[in-house]
């Protein structure tokens, strides 16, 4: 069961930390990187909380917070990756028409 909340964690975690990536290289503005960064925070913190506290006090009931956490950092992951592919596209498209395609 633990190991299992542990792997389900770090695979979200995970594939919310590659849209960012994504979402990072295909812009080139400093200020935008930083308000991802800041957005990254956002999205896996509440998640990274729950599941620790989780691991840390072993409780006897369902926790409901841990799994909202969970459907939280999937949506916003989801989000997140569509965003990213947009953004990879877009630049991808610019690039093949500044190249006279």
């Amino acid at each position: 069961m633990m190991s299992n909340l542990v792997t389900l964690t770090i695979a979200s975690e995970a594939f919310l930390l590659l849209s960012f990536i994504i979402m990072i290289l295909s812009t080139r503005n400093p200020k935008l990187n930083v308000l991802l960064v800041i957005l990254l925070i956002i999205g896996g913190a509440p998640l990274l909380y729950l599941a620790i506290d989780h691991v840390k006090s072993d409780y006897m009931d369902a926790n409901i917070g841990l799994g909202l956490a969970f459907m939280f950092t999937w949506i916003y992951s989801v989000v997140a990756f569509i965003i990213a592919i947009i953004l990879l596209v877009k630049k991808k498209r610019n690039h093949n028409s500044s190249n006279g395609l």
